[in-house]
């Protein structure tokens, strides 16, 4: 009987046995994958990314969330590039009270007020210096005649105490409620560069909030004030609220929009990343392409304001979509969570999980204790963190190539805000101009694959800069030689520059995170990317203030820069087909990561394989 009994069992294992193997099979996993080692773990999983072969990262699971996520993507751009249209700015001149209560049509009060004849574009800061109450006396025929009679001084023109706006295109703007031209010019454009700044202070902030405290609870958050500062921007009572509350939209979405990015490069397969993280930044050029189209049909800057703010309310369904990332709880040791996240994915993508308690000896073998370290006293932590912000340059082997990263990354991001919103100055329709901004971002995207394949990368960035300078100085020569370009021209030229800035920003991640060592490279590319925050809020100083003196200065200078960064390019090694260097005790050894992702131009961080 003991011995049927045994037979029976091993028959019975047996075929437990073949039907593992049966059903390994169906998920492309042999039983060996599932087999323990010496220590209880399961053999082959050393890494997150053993794990993600089991689990699968091709179903509908990971599709959900990587569409979930590009929705922020979306967000981003109703928030980046809008300030043409919250602060369209309409003709104006001065406002003359005598001569309006007189009853003179607008007509004559422009004979008599204006310092020029020129009425191609009614932009005036000043108004002749008349005695306009005895014009009003007088009425409008005499005071033609008697000019010299009302003349109040040696001073022809002087400044306007107050303005007339044309509101017959634009309800209101913020240009037209709070004053923002002439001699406050400057305040119109540091609207967008306090959305410029809001995110350079997020990139310099939600890095360690994201790794510290997870990526889904900081994501909520700022979902959740990015929509009340949005709305509360639309409702500000004074430029500084404003401004303040600009800034402050931009750092969370920037806060948002990176962490969905990290969420869905953390569940990605290495060879997945490149291609993942390209059709992460295609909902940007959506969102672009939809900014003019909102603008279009909503002429009142609050309203617009609050148009391009509620959207967010979608991100509201990460509560119950997003869950928190598999990786960032392995790292904390928060087994249980992420075996419970990774068992639905396992059974969406109709994968058979690891035993739990095996699995659970793996994971802990992927994130052994470290060390701790004696900490020093608060002034040598102080010094520290200040030598290794500045150890690239103080390092001779790295001190030229970021430099020249410096250099490309402030030109690259100046040029591509620049010529982005550079309509104004171009004397072209606004709407359809930024549309078709959108729309090139797409061929950007596609193009810049194929020469990376052939010419490398090296190449590929002096040709896009040298492309970039080509057609923007055709447009500056232009604008200072001829009257009256063809609309048609300046846009294809234009749109021309703008198709190559915007792959070379995408190139310039890449490039920078292939130059340096794992050691450095999210340094080099984190502070590289500070120094492209510093170009983009530049950009519209640069369009609003010279481009007021000087139509062409802009377009003469986004080319000139292009040239500098183009000529240090050059400078630069190739890294085509090298492998990524890892440093270790001063020597270069191979490292052979992956998954280097391609990104779009409004992201600050490069995403490093572990």
């Amino acid at each position: 009987m003991g011995e049927e009994g045994t037979k029976k069992m091993e028959e019975s294992n047996e075929r437990s046995g073949d039907k593992a193997t049966s059903a390994g099979k169906a998920n492309d996993k042999s039983i060996d994958t599932f087999k323990l080692d010496d220590s209880g773990g399961i053999v082959g999983v050393k890494s997150f990314e053993d794990l993600l072969e089991i689990i699968g990262t091709n179903g509908r699971w990971n599709i959900m969330i990587f569409l979930i996520c590009s929705m922020s993507t979306f967000m981003s751009t109703l928030q980046s590039i809008t300030y043409q249209f919250l602060g369209a700015t309409p003709e104006y001149w001065c406002h003359i009270d005598s001569l309006a209560e007189a009853n003179w049509t607008q007509e004559q009060i422009f004979d008599l007020s204006l310092p020029s004849r020129n009425r191609t574009e009614l932009k005036f800061c000043e108004y002749n210096n008349y005695n306009y109450t005895h014009a009003a006396h007088l009425g409008y025929e005499k005071s033609l005649e008697q000019l010299e009679i009302l003349s109040s001084g040696s001073v022809e023109t002087v400044p306007c105490s107050s303005r007339v706006f044309n509101t017959s295109q634009y309800t209101s703007t913020i240009v037209t409620e709070w004053d923002l031209v002439c001699e406050s010019r400057a305040l119109y454009s540091t609207t967008q560069a306090a959305s410029q700044a809001g995110i350079l202070i997020g990139a310099s902030t939600f890095g360690f909030l994201l790794d510290k405290f997870g990526r889904r609870r900081i994501i909520l958050i700022c979902v959740f004030f990015s929509l009340v500062s949005g709305l509360a921007a639309a409702v500000s009572p004074n430029f500084i609220f404003y401004v303040i509350l600009k800034t402050l939209v931009s750092c969370f979405n920037f806060g948002c929009y990176t962490g969905c990015f990290i969420q869905v490069m953390e569940l990605c397969s290495p060879s997945q990343r490149s291609s993942f993280g390209s059709l992460f930044v295609l909902p940007w050029a959506v969102g672009y392409m939809l900014v003019p189209g909102i603008a279009y049909f909503i002429r009142s800057w609050r309203w617009l304001q609050t148009a391009y703010s509620m959207p967010v309310i979608l991100l509201f369904s990460y509560y119950w979509l997003l869950p928190e990332s598999p990786r960032w709880l392995i790292t904390h040791g928060r087994y249980e969570e992420a075996i419970e996240i990774l068992s639905t994915v396992a059974k969406s993508n109709k994968r058979t999980m690891p035993p739990k308690e095996a699995l659970v000896i793996s994971l802990k073998g992927m994130t052994p204790m470290k060390e701790e370290k004696p900490s020093g006293n608060f002034v040598d932590k102080i010094l520290g963190n200040v030598k290794h912000f500045f150890i690239l340059i103080l390092m001779s082997s790295f001190r030229w190539k970021i430099l020249v990263c410096y250099f490309c990354w402030f030109s690259v991001s100046m040029v591509y805000y620049g010529v982005s919103l550079n309509s104004g100055n171009l004397s072209t329709d606004p709407y359809i101009y930024v549309f078709l901004g959108g729309l090139i971002e797409v061929p950007s995207y596609v193009l810049l694959w194929p020469m990376l394949a052939y010419l490398g990368r090296k190449k590929s960035l002096v040709g896009l800069y040298f492309l970039c300078a080509l057609t923007i100085s055709i447009i500056a020569i232009l604008l200072a030689t001829l009257d009256g370009v063809s609309t048609g021209v300046i846009l294809f030229l234009s749109l021309s520059g703008k198709l190559a800035i915007t792959a070379a920003f995408h190139l310039i991640y890449v490039f920078t995170a292939e130059l340096f060592p794992t050691k450095y490279r999210s340094l080099a590319v984190g502070e590289s990317s500070m120094m492209a925050r510093v170009g983009s809020i530049a950009s519209p100083y640069i369009n609003d203030l010279l481009g007021d003196y000087i139509s062409w200065g802009p377009s003469a200078l986004f080319a000139a820069v292009s040239v500098i960064a183009a000529f240090l390019s050059m400078l630069l090694p190739e890294t085509k087909d090298s492998d990524l260097t890892e440093e270790k005790g001063g020597d270069i050894e191979e490292d052979q990561e992956n998954g280097i992702r391609l990104k779009g131009p409004k992201d600050n961080e490069a995403f490093e394989t572990e």
